[in-house]
């Protein structure tokens, strides 16, 4: 049975907003377009409002205007996702952080109704709700997310309305924006930063819009941010809407152990708070957050892990366990490095002390730390530099034996295997889909460690 799940995913990201509150205007209004399944409506005001639309759909993520400035103004927002099939939907709905991370249902979902009757039933709701038509099909851009169907810009006793409806390509799926306002600029404005028919273009995580030195490699982040070796845990938020959405790489190991058989005098193991790419001199560029171990295992022969990370607040997004993995000494490191120059919400818990025995807590207090910036330069940019670095060590490039394979939640960029006499190490950098963030992890060790470790952590999918 083929389990792969497409999805869509309507991203609008908003910034600098003195007023961002949920709404549901066109419910009040009585215009909601019929046999919707999601939607999303806001009440935005402000002054040079950031606005960025990036789309994913299927397993691609688009971008169309990035941090554009919106006239000032007050405005209305609703998009919808109206299902023109009859099959199995996963909806995933964000809370309020972090009350309420998120609300997700699988219902068998679909329209009795026609596309054209969908279409014909809203705009007989708005023309009813007193609006009058002065513009149609409005001139847009072909794009491989939408095909645009058609559009409409009416005034009414509310202000002006836009609305479109545009086929989502490759899903069974209708999508409708509808943008309100009291100035015609305003609506105009947002209605062509967020429309379907817009140009968009492919996010590739080895090219970036923004920053094209390929030279300056660094992290510009403002205010200025060193982030400490959060070995006990680290957890990344950015700003979607008027919510946050949380990125944590929930990879955990310990040794196999029963608790009869161990005490302080004779633990199982042990977790050191080792730096070790840097003093190897091989940490990749521009993370604003990670950790770096150095794993032992004393009185037993096995470890065990999992890897169960929060990917768009989703908890434990992929919940790989790992029973038996072998004991012995293994380096670990992982690491994000962001994508996009926006707000990024930091926490790092801190440690009591160097190391910890699996048998006490490991975190006595946590830190927290807003920044704004991104990398100068591309992922591919910050891959070639890590590249070298590690060759420039003594180490030489062999084929890898995990592949691992895109799934919902992360795309591989680069899988590596080098080996320098008896000591292996793999680097994968992996995009973490819907949140501008590339992560990076690092293993070092004997063969037969890396290899298992990597099949364990590895944010992609392994078969079998």
């Amino acid at each position: 049975m083929n389990r792969t799940i497409k999805g869509f995913d309507d991203r609008i990201l908003f910034e600098n907003t003195d007023r961002l509150e949920r709404e549901d205007w066109p419910s009040a209004l009585g215009i909601a377009p019929p046999c919707f399944m999601a939607k999303g409506a806001l009440h935005i005001e402000g002054e040079n409002v950031g606005t960025t639309y990036r789309p994913v759909v299927g397993f691609t993520e688009y971008y169309g205007v990035e941090n554009a400035t919106m006239p000032k103004g007050e405005v209305y927002l609703a998009h919808y996702a109206v299902p023109t099939a009859g099959v199995i939907w996963r909806i995933r709905e964000y809370g309020v952080y972090p009350e309420d991370r998120a609300r997700e249902e699988t219902p068998v979902a679909e329209c009795n109704c026609s596309l054209e009757d969908i279409i014909k039933a809203t705009l007989g709701r708005i023309e009813k709700g007193g609006f009058i038509e002065i513009e149609s099909s409005l001139k847009t851009s072909e794009n491989n997310c939408f095909e645009l169907i058609t559009s409409r810009l009416y005034k009414g006793p509310e202000g002006y309305l836009y609305v479109e409806f545009a086929r989502v390509r490759g899903l069974d799926l209708i999508r409708v924006l509808m943008v309100m306002g009291r100035e015609r600029g305003v609506v105009e404005a947002y209605s062509r930063a967020l429309s379907a028919g817009g140009p968009l273009e492919e996010v590739n995580a080895g090219s970036w819009p923004e920053h094209r030195n390929m030279s300056a490699c660094k992290l510009s982040m403002n205010p200025e941010f060193t982030p400490v070796n959060a070995w006990p845990g680290w957890s990344v938020r950015r700003p979607l809407g008027n919510l946050y959405v949380e990125y944590n790489d929930g990879l955990t190991i310990m040794p196999q152990f029963s608790p009869k058989n161990v005490s302080s005098e004779n633990p199982p193991g042990a977790l050191y708070g080792v730096d070790w790419p840097s003093r190897i001199g091989i940490t990749p560029t521009c993370a604003i957050a990670g950790s770096q171990v150095a794993f032992v295992t004393w009185n037993t022969e096995n470890a065990t892990g999992s890897f169960c990370p929060t990917v768009r607040n989703k908890l434990c997004a992929i919940n790989r366990q790992s029973p038996f993995l072998p004991g012995g000494k293994v380096y670990l490191a992982t690491y994000v490095i962001p994508q996009a120059n926006t707000t990024w919400v930091i926490q790092e818990n801190l440690a009591c002390r160097g190391w910890n025995n699996f048998l006490e807590p490991a975190t006595c207090r946590k830190r927290e730390t807003t920044i704004r910036g991104a990398c100068t330069c591309p992922v591919e940019a910050i891959i070639t530099r890590l590249d070298e670095a590690i060759r420039g060590k003594g180490f030489e490039e062999i084929p890898p034996e995990v592949e691992p394979a895109e799934n919902e939640y992360f795309k591989p960029l680069s899988v590596k295997l080098y080996r320098k006499d008896d000591q292996y190490l793999y680097v994968e950098f992996a995009q973490v889909k819907g949140m501008d963030l590339v992560r990076v992890l690092m293993i070092m060790g004997d063969e037969e460690t890396v290899k298992a470790y990597a099949e364990a952590f590895t944010a992609g999918s392994i078969e079998g």
